[in-house]
């Protein structure tokens, strides 16, 4: 028997946490709290694009827990538009039960729990107040990368239009629609919103119908081919490969520049170089949803399209894959002969061949050679022949003038600016006008100026955290902000305890800086410290970060949420 009186219908298009908040209007609650422990037995928490006690609510209501959880999921939730770019679960992975929570499991962290804004049209909060008797919120306005109303062609909104507050606070419940602002604005008296242009309009359109159609999950391999296979038959091609330039140029064509921007961080931010990656990570093609999106509909046009595309190519990857296992088990060489042929093909590519390029190229074979065969590894390297080569022979002849460009721009590199990045080994290689060979070994043979200059002009860890303290320091006092750790957060977003330790090692004054400024330049050099500063005594230790990593293998639905 539900432990629930009641829980309200969903609504057409409806999202969670727009039934959580009519539960909570509707059933007389005078807070939060007391709604969160009805349907969650727990204390309020951010909801985001899916609540992470959801299984204890679909105990709660009436019928069988498991099509319960699948309902809410499925119609209440974005997840459906997620799954077709989830790829598949290893049987072998721990939790593959065929479950949607082992499907949702898949989710990037990063895709869960960013909630951040509540949006809706203006239109179809009066359309659905006449025509439904309640103004609700619906979930298509909050797939990643929408920014119009499928079904009007408005702008979407956030915030009051009068007096900017927002819709959404974290672990609040939803605004009635039909209640006013605390400035008195209210949506259903509202004027029509602002048009979108026809591309926000049909992209839209697209986004919504992925979500309605619930496609099927599809092994990522199946979509990559897709994917790529789409993108050469559209022209996007630098010779035998496909290029990811020519189709963001395309897209930036398109959609223009400032759309992209609210549609997407990263492009906002102007990180194209990795804006769109084709490989598989952890057996998913690691790109956030809202750019999954935006290509598939460039490169499909409509949701039909994308979807036959798919079938097409998992009938001809299904094709590929089953041929006869015994035959070819038996026809299929001993694994030294494999490693074998691997060796001597790069040593048929490079006569002059040594074992550094051997662990570098082929790490694997290498390994199993060294323990099981090594002599006659030994004997193929004693037989290469080393010619010696002059500086002049083994050099590039550019490497004097690229060194020349990184010392020209490296302290534009070490400017205390908005946007500043380590200076590593990748940023000063940017500054030259073509890319470097991966490989250190080959670098250093064939740029050794360069590999000099790069190596020199390395920031170390603690250096680039005092940059950025700098900054934050001189955005604190031009926005007349206490200096503390609380404004710090507001401006940056360099580790907290970097500040109390950075104000005592150099014994900054910090009223000195309330009544004089900063200039953060000039502060930075006061300190007098290298660039490759290993920071105070005594603090060597992890201060977090992007690399941060869960511990643990095991996968819980309330521990991604």
């Amino acid at each position: 028997m539900s432990d629930l009186l009641f829980f309200p219908m969903s609504m057409p298009d409806e999202m969670l946490h727009s039934r959580i908040t009519r539960y909570h209007y509707l059933s007389g609650n005078r807070t939060e709290a007391e709604t969160f422990h009805d349907l969650f037995d727990s204390t309020p928490f951010g909801v985001g694009m899916l609540p992470k006690q959801i299984e204890v609510l679909a105990t709660k209501l009436p019928g069988d827990r498991e099509r319960n959880l699948d309902e809410l999921i499925s119609i209440n939730t974005t997840f459906p538009a997620y799954r077709p770019f989830l790829g598949m679960r290893d049987d072998a992975e721990t939790g593959a039960d065929g479950s949607i929570v082992s499907e949702v499991a898949r989710v990037p962290r990063r895709e869960v729990t960013v909630h951040g804004k509540a949006r809706i049209c203006l239109s179809c909060v009066q359309q659905d107040l006449l025509e439904l008797g309640y103004a609700y919120w619906h979930r298509s306005h909050h797939v990643p990368g929408v920014i119009a109303c499928w079904r009007h062609g408005e702008r979407l909104i956030h915030a009051c239009p009068k007096c900017s507050h927002p819709f959404y606070r974290r672990y609040k419940l939803l605004p009635s629609l039909t209640e006013q602002c605390v400035c008195g604005w209210s949506p259903l008296n509202a004027a029509e919103g602002t048009k979108a242009s026809d591309v926000e309009m049909k992209f839209a359109i697209f986004a919504y119908e992925v979500l309605q159609r619930n496609l099927p999950s599809v092994c990522s391999k199946v979509l990559y081919s897709c994917l790529v296979r789409q993108t050469r038959k559209r022209g996007f091609t630098h010779g035998e490969l496909i290029s990811t330039a020519k189709l963001i140029d395309s897209i930036r064509t398109k959609f223009g520049d400032e759309v992209l921007s609210q549609m997407d961080r990263a492009f906002d931010q102007g990180k194209l170089q990795t804006w769109i990656r084709f490989r598989v990570y952890k057996g998913q093609i690691d790109m956030p949803l809202a750019r999954h999106l935006i290509i598939a509909f460039h490169l499909f046009g409509s949701v039909e399209k994308f979807e036959l595309y798919l079938r097409k190519e998992l009938i001809l990857f299904s094709a590929a894959n089953s041929g006869i296992p015994s035959k070819v088990k038996q026809g299929r060489p001993s694994k030294k002969d494999q490693h074998r042929q691997k060796i001597e093909m790069l040593m048929a590519l490079r006569p002059d061949i040594n074992l550094e390029h051997l662990w570098a190229n082929a790490y694997q074979a290498t390994r199993w050679i060294t323990e099981h065969d090594n002599s006659w590894l030994m004997a193929k390297l004693r037989a290469v022949k080393h010619e010696p080569l002059s500086v002049e022979e083994a050099s590039d002849p550019r490497d004097p003038s690229y060194a020349d460009i990184i010392q020209a721009g490296v302290d534009g590199l070490y400017r205390v600016t908005k946007d500043q990045k380590r200076v590593n080994i990748g940023n000063l290689l940017k500054l030259l006008p073509t890319r470097m060979n991966p490989i250190p070994a080959i670098r250093k043979q064939k740029f050794p100026l360069v590999t000099q200059m790069v190596e020199r002009h390395l920031e170390s860890v603690w250096h680039f955290r005092l940059r950025r303290l700098v900054w934050a320091i001189a955005e604190m006092r031009r926005l007349n902000l206490p200096l503390n750790t609380g404004s710090l957060r507001l401006v940056s977003t360099v580790p907290a305890q970097v500040f109390p330790i950075l104000f005592s090692f150099f014994e900054w004054d910090l009223e000195h800086f309330v009544k004089n400024g900063v200039e953060p330049e000039t502060l930075l050099k006061s300190t007098g410290v290298s660039r490759n500063w290993e920071g105070p005594p005594g603090f060597d230790v992890i201060l977090g970060g992007h690399a941060y990593r869960r511990r643990g293998s095991g996968i819980e639905l309330s521990e991604l949420m």
